[in-house]
């Protein structure tokens, strides 16, 4: 587990809430052929433990189950990219002003109705919060956790705030909480460099044209 995890997620907290941190694990979702981050269940595993929504221990349990159940694993991966991608079709829809689409909205509400049954309220010193429920190191968990928080967030005041990068190809989702909320791009190190040089050089080959123009 080692080698493997030593590297962070690529983007890891670009969303800035486990949800749409989650939606961003399809990448360059705008393009005809966007690439899927989670081609495998150990990719999920990697994606919740460097986004700190599972720990090492929960990471090797559910990395010797998936061994020795790949057809589940699977099938839990399969059930998490569903999760996903009702996440997306919500946000999506809300950043466009919509309502958004029954389908996506139904089957985040499913998400979190299985997540609530596989939690409980604990003590921890003098407060009391909600936990898993000991030994539900289920295979749906991190999904259903990305669920809750996508809920929380729909239905909280900060989901005006929530943004899909200015990109023509990139997609990714964030939570904008810059001082002006005028935040266009899910990484000025990314997307937004890469804009900001496609701009200058039309800009320059747009004077270019101009001055052959007057030149002809």
């Amino acid at each position: 587990m080692k080698d493997q995890f030593k590297s962070p997620w690529p983007g890891t907290g670009t969303g800035g809430s486990l949800a749409l941190d989650f939606a961003n694990t399809l990448d360059w979702r705008l393009r005809k052929r966007p690439v899927e981050l989670l081609r495998a269940f150990p990719d999920l595993l990697r994606w919740g433990w460097s986004g700190g929504a599972l720990g090492r221990a929960e990471v090797g349990r559910l990395r010797a189950w998936a061994g020795s159940h790949p057809r589940a694993a699977a099938r839990a991966l399969t059930k998490a990219i569903e999760v996903r991608e009702a996440i997306a079709a919500v946000f999506r829809a809300r950043i466009r002003g919509k309502t958004p689409p029954s389908g996506p909205l139904r089957r985040l509400e499913a998400a979190c109705r299985m997540a609530w049954a596989a939690r409980t309220l604990q003590p921890s010193g003098r407060a009391t919060g909600w936990a898993w429920r000991k030994g539900a190191s289920d295979p749906n968990r991190l999904a259903w956790a990305a669920a809750l928080d996508a809920a929380h967030l729909l239905t909280s005041a900060d989901c005006r705030f929530v943004r899909q990068c200015g990109d023509a190809e990139c997609g990714w989702f964030f939570l904008d909480t810059s001082r002006s909320h005028s935040r266009r791009w899910c990484s000025m190190k990314s997307c937004g460099n890469r804009n900001k040089v496609r701009a200058f050089y039309r800009r320059v080959a747009a004077r270019r044209a101009r001055t052959s123009k007057r030149e002809a």
